[in-house]
């Protein structure tokens, strides 16, 4: 029998803390062993510290984790890593894990840019890590500067009781002193990596201040010469040195910038122009040219406007040299531009813009976000100007490689697309069948529900007439208790308590459908076509996004075929027919279209013109030609027969104008051109009726049906 004593024993020691050995005791769970160099210089070079995370395998594994890693063998990988043959990676095996994913990326870098330390947090979240170790102390795992990694670390190893391994030590964040002791050592850490930052940036600046290279990107048109190779193997770097191929491609760019007093336009007249990229023996320089970060095609870098703009603004171009804050110094290396090619070109560039006035939000266009332009080899979005309503293609125009791919007014792409998804939409020869369907799950949900609640009822009521038995087991005059029965009325009581906490405990049927939603769905649907410029264009864009994955257009001046993709799996072919453009912006020349019109307007006829330019008028012929400085040979043109205007004919032009018929009509009832009945009726100040002044067009289309792609699932 327990005595008292042994009962307080228990009770004292089930109170009891677990002391600072039974907190540090290993081996525990899973051990990482989690090896990280700064650098990958440090990687190379520090042999030592490469040897020591190997010979954390021994640790683990004389503290008792099973595992079958070989010191050697991982020694024998590491150095595989450091001569370039293999990636810095991961080791597993039995408890123990060899994380080498942080060779060569500093500590001070935040979680997302450290997979190591990714790695590690989430074992620490799973609660499967039961030690971490390390060559030197916490300040292996974390030297971030604002201390938010380290303390997210330093809580989840507390939480989860993750000891700390040094080869001296082990210490337990579950114990205050131990977490002192990883605490210090990380705000240590972030300390020292803030004192060494300001240590380089002071002899930085003082290297900066002799005019000598740190660091920085090296402006288009210079080189670094090598002017030695440290111990390491790494560059002794000199001064900046012209490289002529780049210079002479600097210095038309400048020049253009000043003939054209536009960064855009100076980027689109060189756009044949690049920057030949280096030869091998300057291979050095692609990594260090701030050319890298341009566009780069076969044979070059890209010229574009941010460049041209950096060009203009960066004063080492003329000799000029300044690091961060301090004192400029001129004449520091060759100047590559002349100083007043180089000021003219900067006015240019840091001329202020015009101001815009006050930002306004506009809602997005209808299909904003969806439209994309297959005209390109490469899958481009259009844009979409919401205060304007235009939906545009411009990547080439805004990087001054070519002209504007695509621009038109949003209505005639609107109108086709949305017009087919609301037919679509249009559920009538199923809606009520799938309604119905609803409604019968709504009203399963509910019938559901109520046998669940008539169970637990039924199982209450049977519990409290066996517990109401129970007194029937005693006899009234001998006071005797029947066993048998009173263990089979409790057996049934169990039973039923038993039933009624696993009826309790399934989970209840969500009412995701109730009638009044079903309702609210059949009216949505009913009224939706009706509806639907009465939405906002924002809600209009959303609900569209719901529906379709993208629509892909093919274009060009007459027609856009329309690949619509929907998110269920179907695609639909839309073909548009883009009505003449009357606006200056829908209308834009190609470059074959002035081609053809420098060839042809010299010597070719008005009608040779018209028919050869089938979408322009005269005026528009003639306006692009006189932009074009394109001179016409003189031709002597007889008199057509003018005949003046007579009071009769005046009279019929009023009546005819005023009403709102068409020109073409009232030039072929009074025998006279549309020009003709047009400066007439401006001379007599006629006035049209608002509603034929300006008629929009019409846009057409047809539509196929309805495919099924091979791949049901769309979303990306």
């Amino acid at each position: 029998m327990v005595t008292i004593e042994e009962i307080i024993h228990a009770r004292r020691n089930g109170r009891q803390k677990p002391d600072g050995e039974q907190l540090r005791r290993l081996p525990d769970r899973l051990a990482e062993i989690h090896g990280r160099l700064s650098g990958f210089t440090q990687v190379q070079n520090s042999h030592e510290s490469v040897k020591e995370i190997a010979s954390l395998v021994a640790l683990a594994k004389h503290d008792g984790y099973n595992t079958a890693l070989d010191p050697s063998t991982v020694e024998r990988w590491l150095a595989d890593i450091q001569a370039g043959a293999a990636r810095p990676g991961v080791l597993e095996d039995g408890e123990v894990i060899v994380n080498c994913l942080g060779l060569g990326i500093s500590g001070s870098l935040p979680e997302d840019k450290r997979p190591d330390l990714t790695r590690t947090i989430e074992l620490l979240k799973q609660g499967g890590l039961g030690a971490i170790y390390v060559t030197e102390g916490a300040n292996r795992l974390s030297r971030d500067p604002d201390r938010v990694v380290s303390y997210t670390l330093l809580k989840l190893m507390k939480g989860t009781n993750c000891k700390l391994r040094t080869p001296e030590d082990v210490l337990s964040p579950c114990i205050e002193r131990d977490w002192d002791i990883i605490h210090e050592e990380l705000e240590e850490g972030a300390e020292e990596l803030k004192r060494m930052h300001i240590r380089l940036h002071r002899r930085k600046k003082r290297k900066a201040e002799r005019g000598a290279y740190v660091g920085e990107p090296i402006p288009a048109g210079f080189i670094l010469p090598i002017i030695g190779q440290k111990p390491s193997g790494e560059y002794e770097l000199g001064k900046l040195e012209p490289y002529l191929p780049h210079a002479r491609v600097v210095i038309q760019v400048l020049r253009e910038l000043v003939r054209q007093r536009s960064l855009l336009k100076t980027a689109q007249a060189v756009k044949d122009l690049i920057f030949p990229f280096f030869p091998k023996e300057l291979a050095y320089m692609e990594s260090r040219s701030a050319l890298r970060r341009c566009l780069k095609t076969p044979s070059g870098y890209r010229i574009t406007p941010e460049l041209v703009k950096g060009l203009a603004t960066n004063p080492k171009l003329i000799g000029v040299w300044q690091w961060g804050d301090g004192k400029p110094m001129s004449s520091n290396h060759e100047a590559i531009v002349p100083d007043d090619l180089f000021v003219e070109a900067y006015e240019v560039a840091t001329c202020p813009s015009k101001s815009k006035g006050r930002a306004v939000d506009f809602e997005p266009l209808e299909w904003a976000g969806l439209l994309w332009c297959m005209n390109d080899p490469q899958l481009r979005l259009i844009h979409s100007h919401n205060s304007d309503w235009h939906y545009v293609c411009d990547h080439d125009y805004q990087d001054g490689q070519g002209p504007i791919c695509l621009d038109i007014t949003a209505r005639f792409v609107d109108e086709p697309l949305t017009g087919e998804v609301l037919h679509q939409l249009d559920f009538s020869p199923y809606a009520e069948e799938v309604l119905a369907k609803l409604e019968e799950e709504a009203a399963q949900g509910k019938l559901e529900e109520v046998r669940r609640k008539q169970e637990e009822a039924a199982l209450e009521q049977s519990i409290k007439k066996w517990q109401a038995l129970l007194p029937c087991c005693v006899d009234p005059e001998t006071g005797q208790v029947d066993r048998d029965k009173e263990e089979y009325y409790w057996r049934q009581i169990r039973e039923a308590q038993a039933q009624l906490e696993a009826v309790r405990a399934k989970p209840a049927p969500k009412k995701t459908v109730v009638a009044a939603d079903v309702g609210k769905v059949r009216d949505f649907l009913a009224r939706l076509p009706h509806n639907w410029q009465g939405y906002p264009r924002g809600l209009r864009n959303r609900l569209l996004k719901l529906l379709i994955e993208r629509v892909e257009l093919r274009h060009d001046r007459k027609r856009i075929e329309a690949n619509m993709i929907w998110r269920s799996g179907f695609e639909q072919q839309i073909t548009i027919y883009r009505p003449k453009a009357r606006s200056g912006r829908g209308s834009r020349w190609s470059e074959d279209e002035e081609r053809l019109l420098r060839m042809l307007w010299p010597s070719s006829s008005p009608d040779v013109l018209l028919a050869a330019f089938a979408n322009r008028s005269w005026n528009a012929i003639a306006g692009r030609a006189f932009r074009l400085c394109l001179k016409r040979e003189r031709q002597y043109h007889p008199p057509n027969g003018w005949r003046p205007w007579t009071g009769c004919e005046d009279e019929k032009l009023k009546s005819l104008y005023e009403a709102g018929t068409p020109l073409l009509e009232i030039a072929s009832e009074l025998h006279r051109s549309s020009n003709a009945v047009e400066t007439r009726a401006s001379t007599r100040q006629l006035v049209r009726p608002a509603w034929a002044r300006w008629k929009k067009d019409q846009v057409t289309w047809e539509v196929q049906g309805l495919k099924v792609l091979q791949g049901q699932s769309l979303g990306r």
